[in-house]
């Protein structure tokens, strides 16, 4: 039986740079929201900071915990308190700060790269442009092996984070259900990206959108046939379906 379900938010209930589908995010804040033992509790894992999570934790009337950050921190919609990471440590912020200062000075300019400000636990950059990600990401790979090798680098189609090791969205979910007391077994999660995979190997129940990376769609239980937020209501609607089976 799922006892949670945790989505990711980028390809799973909405595409960056896109408008939300309202009505369709409703539609899951109302399965959520059921007083019935088939509808699990949700919440949210993200790579995205604090301040996007929130809004969608509030957009989606959730009373579960969430994680942002990729469980950089985790944000209690019910008391209005963050937590952050047991595992970020000054040593560990003052090497993301290298990492941001060279984004900011050697990458970012004369691009449509911007720095991800809000993020404390991860550092990052965004554009609109795929071919300035991939540019980038090997550059990245570069610099990190060579001035902080401890930390890790993920990418998205729009984004690409510098991690520190502790701090995943696997060890983020299970501090989430160690917060909550759900066994992982029974958790399902979705995810679309490289920086799922280690989650959706973690969970009882792993989802991926059919817009997901080739690689996660290898990986899990269940590839929906809807993409980003059609999957993910999918997904949810499969984890009905096996409670009441």
């Amino acid at each position: 039986m799922t006892k949670l379900f945790v989505t990711d938010i980028d390809g799973c209930l909405a595409e960056p740079y896109t408008a939300f589908d309202l009505e369709g995010m409703a539609t899951l804040g109302q399965y959520a929201a059921a007083d019935d033992p088939a509808s699990p509790p949700l919440s949210i894992c993200s790579g995205r900071s604090y301040p996007y999570v929130e809004a969608l934790t509030q957009a989606l009337g959730l009373t579960v915990p969430v994680l942002f950050e990729s469980g950089g921190g985790r944000f209690d919609p019910v008391s209005a308190q963050t937590t952050w990471s047991p595992a970020l440590t000054d040593a560990i912020e003052a090497e993301l700060e290298e990492v941001r200062h060279w984004f900011v000075t050697d990458c970012v300019p004369g691009t449509s790269l911007s720095l991800d400000h809000a993020k404390r636990t991860q550092a990052g950059v965004v554009s609109p442009n795929p071919d300035e990600i991939l540019d980038l990401r090997p550059r990245t790979e570069q610099f990190v092996e060579e001035r902080v090798p401890d930390l890790r680098v993920f990418s998205t189609a729009v984004s690409i984070d510098v991690v520190p090791p502790g701090i995943t969205k696997r060890t983020g979910l299970e501090w989430l259900t160690d917060h909550l007391e759900v066994p992982m077994d029974d958790v399902a999660y979705i995810g679309d990206a490289e920086s799922d995979l280690e989650a959706l190997d973690a969970v009882g129940h792993s989802f991926a959108p059919a817009n997901a990376d080739p690689e996660v769609r290898r990986r899990v239980d269940h590839v929906t046939e809807g993409r980003v937020l059609d999957g993910t209501l999918e997904a949810y609607r499969t984890c009905r379906a096996l409670h009441d089976a």
